[in-house]
């Protein structure tokens, strides 16, 4: 097997190739490996892809950064049965490899390479990939506005993302949309967010989808209605540890179901975030693609 990691120098507090460079020497008599160093938005996806069509045999790729890079890599392999994927996470989220265990499982890179792979399922977004989550409306928002912040006026980390939370209760807070799953419309007219999941968490740890199962062929969808403003800060920490369906409070405002395809309209287009890349449209087409990759889970 041909092991190849992916490393985003961008990912995380601080640029981590050395480091990994230093630990894989420890393995250079024990596995056949190489590594690939990114250099931009979307390097990680055309070099996977380049990679599959030009060596045969079986082929692990390691996303070496957040849960973008994995998403990068995910769509680069997808039509490739000889290609797994593994996660070395050093990006700020990593949200997807909380399904299995702890950063410290997946850090242990002896036990990830040793790890076996087990079929998950992917769903696509329009012509996109993901493996985990992607959502609209309020949280999609803070995103865009968060990036926003960080290159208009260079601000960091937390304080990014708390005026983009901030800014974003004050000015964008409902969003029109019509939402159809399995043919049924399940939605019409105005909502908070919306987050359509693979797996259970998103956004560094808010876990949306409590009861979603990487490999049961189905998507956890969980709409959120309108609400005061009020309401939505005080919902925040049980949405957070995914208390949200527990609690008649803040159940009463949620759509939580599971379906196979869904379709948004929107007619002024909605932001939307993937694996925590923006993008916007007026429509967008989600369908579950069962046990389609193949991703490592560490040994323990």
């Amino acid at each position: 097997m041909k092991h190849i990691f992916v490393i985003n120098p961008k990912a995380g507090q601080k640029d981590m190739t050395e480091y990994i460079q230093s630990q894989l020497k420890k393995f250079v008599d024990k596995i056949d490996y190489e590594i690939y160093v990114t250099k931009g938005i979307n390097d990680a996806l055309e070099f996977t892809k380049d990679y599959c069509q030009t060596h045969d045999g079986a082929l692990r790729f390691y996303a070496c950064g957040g849960d973008g890079t994995l998403n990068e890599v995910v769509n680069g392999l997808i039509d490739f049965s000889n290609a797994s994927i593994a996660c070395y996470p050093i990006g700020s989220g990593n949200d997807f490899i909380k399904n299995f265990g702890t950063h410290e499982d997946f850090l242990n890179l002896n036990n990830l390479i040793l790890g076996k792979d087990q079929l998950v399922d992917v769903f696509q977004v329009n012509d996109r990939y993901t493996i985990n989550i992607c959502n609209f409306g309020f949280d999609a928002v803070v995103a865009d506005n968060m990036v926003k912040f960080k290159t208009k006026w260079r601000v960091k980390g937390k304080t990014a993302y708390n005026l983009a939370v901030f800014y974003s209760l004050l000015f964008k807070t409902k969003h029109e949309c019509k939402i159809t799953v399995d043919g049924k419309v399940m939605h019409n007219g105005k909502l908070l967010l919306c987050a359509v999941a693979n797996g259970m968490c998103y956004g560094g740890g808010y876990y949306c989808a409590p009861l979603a199962k990487y490999d049961d062929g189905l998507l956890d969808i969980n709409i959120v209605r309108t609400m005061s403003r009020f309401q939505f800060v005080s919902m925040i920490g049980k949405y957070k540890r995914g208390q949200h369906l527990d609690d008649k409070r803040i159940s009463k405002y949620i759509t939580y179901l599971q379906g196979k395809t869904l379709d948004i309209e929107a007619p002024n287009g909605v932001i939307y975030c993937i694996d925590g890349e923006v993008s916007q449209s007026a429509k967008m087409r989600m369908q579950v693609h069962p046990k389609m990759v193949r991703f490592v889970v560490p040994k323990k």
